[in-house]
């Protein structure tokens, strides 16, 4: 059990740098200095104010100097961080494998609220991650390297494909080339294999969401909408719950 939290409380703070990270890499800013500071009145964040998750509660999301509201992404990202270690800790057992897949999640924590609020990726991330992802392959094994050479190209492919198809339909733009990279980046990762099941996974779940927004009235018909956002979710579902989605398929279809 202990072992599990420090993978936890490990992960919230990793959350907290990739806030960092998610509020300055589309700012073009240096996620190592200066150092945290309030976005309004630029004063220096205190230690005793940058606690995960709980500082965010005990300052009642507001900045302890002008009062300027923090976002509740915040102590979002440092959850979902803290969980997303302690899933990882949970279903890999070789060091090497948790290690690679941390990197793998963190990364893909940050490109979701990136492309969620700027609707840009940058290329520090998906490049960072298609290298990570090379090198762990490399250890693993010549058939894993050739798998996630082979997850690369082919990921980024199918977008390059479905991007001009797009826009020879629609006359503009159907996908940027930060979401080329980002199927890359998972095809490295998970395989060309379970790279299709993530595909799937990430159109299902945008689908579903484009509707219910559409309903509600947030979105418009025609109007763009992140795909990043989804594609990250589904490397991360795919990750975890990829081999028992397959098993449920074959056993339902097969």
């Amino acid at each position: 059990m202990l072992y599990y939290i420090i993978f936890f409380i490990i992960g919230t703070i990793v959350g907290s740098f990739l806030n960092v990270c998610i509020y300055r890499l589309p700012r073009a800013e240096s996620i190592i200095s200066p150092a945290s500071r309030c976005p309004r009145c630029k004063k220096k964040i205190r230690a005793f104010d940058l606690v995960p998750i709980l500082s965010f509660f005990l300052l009642r999301g507001k900045c302890r100097d002008c009062g300027a509201k923090i976002p509740f992404r915040y102590p979002m990202v440092e959850f979902l961080s803290g969980a997303l270690f302690l899933a990882v800790a949970y279903a890999f057992p070789t060091p090497l494998e948790i290690v690679s897949y941390l990197i793998f999640a963190g990364l893909l924590l940050a490109i979701f609220f990136i492309d969620l609020e700027h609707q840009v990726i940058p290329d520090s991330l998906n490049i960072s991650g298609i290298l990570f992802g090379l090198g762990f392959n490399f250890f693993r094994g010549m058939p894993q390297f050739f798998s996630a050479l082979l997850g690369a190209g082919l990921g980024y492919l199918i977008f390059f494909l479905v991007s001009r198809i797009g826009l020879l339909i629609f006359q503009k733009e159907a996908m940027g080339e930060g979401d080329l990279f980002l199927a890359a980046f998972l095809g490295v990762y998970l395989g060309w294999e379970r790279l299709f099941l993530a595909i799937f996974l990430a159109y299902l779940g945008a689908g579903v969401v484009a509707l219910f927004l559409l309903a509600a009235g947030k979105v418009k018909m025609g109007q763009a909408v992140p795909f990043g956002p989804a594609l990250a979710a589904a490397g991360l579902v795919t990750l975890f719950f990829g081999d028992m989605i397959a098993n449920l398929y074959s056993r339902a279809f097969f």
